[in-house]
């Protein structure tokens, strides 16, 4: 009985301990346009640079959409709608 309450009270203070080093997490933002360091700029332009023509190719704006496993998608032709009746029929 007394090795079981000598275990115990040293498992609680090993956990009293370890909660004692804890920090807080704080936030520093690295872009320099949302309050990170200016100095930032040049390295975030050599990141952006070095992913190369895929990030900022020419052939305009693309999106990948996923495959929906051969059910059948929509027209990518828009559907004209019919006229809205405006008159205030009172």
């Amino acid at each position: 009985m007394k090795l079981m309450i000598t275990v115990l009270a040293v498992a609680a203070l090993f956990a009293a301990a370890g909660s004692s080093f804890a920090s807080e997490l704080v936030y520093r933002p690295v872009n320099p346009s949302l309050g990170g360091d200016p100095l930032n700029g040049s390295w975030l332009l050599s990141q952006a640079s070095a992913q190369g023509a895929g990030a900022s190719g020419d052939s305009g704006f693309s999106i990948d959409f996923p495959d929906f496993g051969g059910v059948d998608q929509p027209a990518t032709d828009p559907t004209d709608l019919p006229d809205v009746d405006t008159s205030t029929g009172g």
